[in-house]
């Protein structure tokens, strides 16, 4: 079959709409997934209990030893037999954000031990503590330690968008199949899904490249 570059184009519109989903899906399954790391991170270092980290360890190394697709699987099928009856857009951002959780734990970890001792003893002898010592101190320089590995997180989860077409989320890869489907030309479809995918990937990467010598000039 004779390749068309015709075919690319007259799909590129309905690939921008599904590409819209998958950034939809992408931002809100990693947002979900930040503030879940967030959460236990703190706990962690807080609470200091035996029973936490080793759950989070047992959840850590789960996440890490399995396929994300059997994971996708395991929330959109499983569920339901315990009367979790949940759509397939709520499936997917779930598993994205259980799947990404995993990581961005360990990129905060990695990040508050970046975070100066001296600055959290000189907050403490100032009176701060709690929940603002956290807010205002910790917290904000292990994000931005962080950055690097974080939107490189976030750019694995809007790639890994496209295993959602397997559950009828109908987002960039979903769509493609559609059109190729009826149109049987494939190679051309797909390419305008991966000129797609490439350019949702590189404004991210360039956005954190900006974001990073932001953040390097507040530092000198």
């Amino acid at each position: 079959m004779k390749f068309d570059f015709n075919y690319t184009l007259d799909a590129l519109p309905r690939l921008f709409e599904g590409s819209l989903v998958t950034l939809k899906v992408a931002l809100l399954g990693f947002a979900l997934s930040v503030v879940l790391a967030t959460l236990v991170t703190v706990a962690r270092t807080t609470l200091n209990s035996r029973v936490l980290n080793v759950s989070v360890a047992v959840y850590i190394s789960f996440i890490r030893g399995t396929p994300l697709l059997v994971q996708i699987f395991l929330v959109y099928y499983v569920l339901p037999v315990f009367g979790l009856n949940i759509g397939p857009v709520t499936a997917g951002v779930l598993a994205l954000t259980l799947n990404s959780a995993a990581f961005v734990i360990e990129i905060l970890r990695g990040g508050l031990a970046s975070v100066p001792e001296g600055q959290t003893e000189a907050a403490r002898s100032l009176g701060i503590s709690g929940v603002a010592l956290w807010g205002k101190v910790i917290l904000p320089q292990a994000f931005i330690s962080s950055v690097p590995p974080l939107v490189n997180e976030f750019t694995q989860v809007l790639k890994a968008t496209a295993l959602l077409s397997t559950i009828t989320v109908v987002e960039l890869m979903r769509v493609s199949q559609q059109i190729y489907s009826s149109n049987y030309h494939p190679i051309e479809v797909l390419l305008g899904a991966f000129v797609m995918y490439f350019l949702m990937c590189f404004v991210v990467s360039r956005n954190s490249s900006l974001l990073e010598a932001k953040f390097a000039i507040r530092r000198a």
